[in-house]
């Protein structure tokens, strides 16, 4: 009998570990990939538009409908910053935000662009990994405050703020300038390829690789509030007028699913436990 309860005991473990790994799959981010080539983006980039796949729909927002204030577009990022600069495109496409300060003699407005969609499946899991390239130009200081381009995960966002010297880490809020803590790595209008990996509740890992030179890895803590690592926002807030201060992203994706690696590790955990009953 007792041979019989460690075998139903271990069986109930083996069934928990299946419950557990197949609540890792319902809730972990779908595995996803995105660039701006996608025929999706072929007449220009929409609020609707849902190219590549694992993703939502993308969310466009502007402050104002003014289109020479702030708004988006499918181009070439070679043509920021110091132009003919480097470049993050596929097919001679990236995704482009502006956002532009517009001054005449009664006031002056700021203009601020925002790209987000949703991560489907969930948020992110432990040991996945959101993939994206970056490529700012230039970045001015307005008249009411510093502009800034990057890219929020709620809890977590990278950017470089006008005037600054190095690319930041911050707590998720697209209106922060000042951020959490420095990278150490420069100003770069060649475009940056960045890896985000979720190494536990509240930590990750960033990697940083401008174009052609050495990785920069970041380790590091978020706030435990502000929200889920279900989404992601791109903003450009008020870089400047002009092609040299458009903000591009492009060849965003998420890898890998790891509730399949959890689904294979609960497995083996069940089957050595009922080995080892069986002896």
């Amino acid at each position: 009998m007792k041979g019989f309860r460690d075998m139903t005991k271990m069986s109930w473990l083996f069934g928990l570990g299946m419950i557990l790994a197949g609540s890792a799959a319902v809730y972990a981010a779908n595995l996803a990939s995105d660039n701006a080539a996608d025929a999706a983006y072929s007449d220009g980039w929409q609020t609707g538009d849902n190219g590549g796949t694992g993703f939502g729909a993308w969310t466009l927002t502007t402050v104002d409908t003014n289109p020479d204030r702030n708004g988006f577009f499918i181009g070439s990022s070679a043509g920021n910053g110091l132009a003919p600069s480097g470049n993050i495109d596929t097919s001679g496409k990236s995704w482009g935000l502006y956002a532009n300060q517009l001054i005449d003699q009664n006031n002056f407005s700021i203009g601020f662009a925002s790209a987000s969609r949703a991560f489907t499946g969930g948020e992110l899991s432990i040991g996945q990994t959101l993939l994206l390239r970056m490529d700012n130009g230039f970045i001015g200081s307005t008249f009411r405050g510093t502009g800034a381009v990057g890219f929020s995960l709620n809890r977590f966002s990278f950017f470089f703020p006008g005037g600054g010297n190095e690319y930041r880490i911050g707590y998720g809020d697209p209106n922060d300038t000042t951020g959490l803590l420095g990278t150490g790595v420069p100003f770069t209008a060649g475009g940056l390829d960045l890896a985000f990996t979720r190494t536990g509740a509240d930590t990750y890992t960033l990697q940083i690789t401008p174009g052609g030179e050495a990785t920069t890895t970041i380790n590091g803590t978020m706030p435990d509030t502000g929200g889920l690592l279900n989404s992601i926002l791109l903003f450009n807030k008020t870089a400047g007028t002009g092609a040299e201060s458009d903000a591009f992203f492009n060849s965003m994706a998420i890898v890998p699913e790891p509730s399949g690696a959890l689904l294979v590790a609960m497995g083996l955990l069940g089957a050595t436990c009922l080995r080892k009953a069986r002896r």
